[in-house]
């Protein structure tokens, strides 16, 4: 289930990344239902919330914390911009005044960029232990040398394709504010955009994975 749900986040926050394809009441409603499994997902991780005043306190715990923090306030800054700039779902509750402010549009779209690169930061946290867990029920014990070393080559490609598309959607100017009328990926169809956005939270999961890998990363 726990599974399922994070997939389906995922594919939820690739589709909203969309927007520029999308009918504009559309990316509103799928933005206020995404609201529905990222609290059930939170519901499900209650522990890790209770957990925090024990333990002890290493430097990998401390990242882990930090990168979720910030998960969360980008997330919450997302939807709550959102719900400010809506044309069309709060229309008549949301001042005109409010919901035409420019700065609050540019505040939306680098919230929900930094959303996205911490939802790929996130996934790679957690990546060994779900690919363990996979070995494990696939009855996978060991893994020849020739496996893993096609396993770090697919690895690098998608790294370096991920690469490639936060520079075809001029992620490092959207993560800085920068206001971006045109980007290359823009001249893609919608599913070709949607497949950068992938290739974007790839190069981060991996990143993530990389984290976890550091020394007492996954003691609690």
């Amino acid at each position: 289930m726990r599974y399922l749900l994070d997939v389906l986040l995922l594919m939820m926050l690739i589709f909203e990344m969309t927007f520029f394809y999308l009918p504009p009441v559309l990316h509103e409603i799928i933005g206020v239902i995404m609201l529905l499994p990222i609290l059930y997902h939170l519901g499900l991780n209650r522990r890790y919330v209770s957990s925090l005043g024990r333990g002890h306190w290493n430097g990998p715990r401390r990242v882990r914390l930090i990168l979720n923090v910030l998960l969360a306030v980008f997330c919450l800054v997302t939807i709550v911009s959102g719900c400010l700039t809506s044309s069309q779902l709060f229309a008549g509750i949301v001042p005109f005044s409010l919901r035409s402010n420019p700065s609050l549009y540019q505040l939306h779209s680098t919230a929900a960029r930094y959303f996205l690169v911490l939802a790929g930061l996130h996934l790679g946290w957690h990546l060994p232990s779900w690919w363990q867990r996979w070995l494990h029920n696939a009855g996978i014990t060991s893994r020849p040398l020739y496996t893993r070393m096609l396993l770090l080559g697919l690895g690098v490609l998608l790294g370096a394709g991920g690469i490639h598309a936060a520079q075809q959607d001029r992620l490092i100017e959207r993560l800085q504010g920068a206001h971006i009328f045109m980007a290359p990926a823009l001249s893609y169809s919608g599913a070709g955009y949607a497949l950068t956005q992938v290739g974007i939270i790839i190069v981060f999961a991996e990143i993530g994975w990389l984290l976890s890998l550091w020394k007492g990363a996954r003691l609690k």
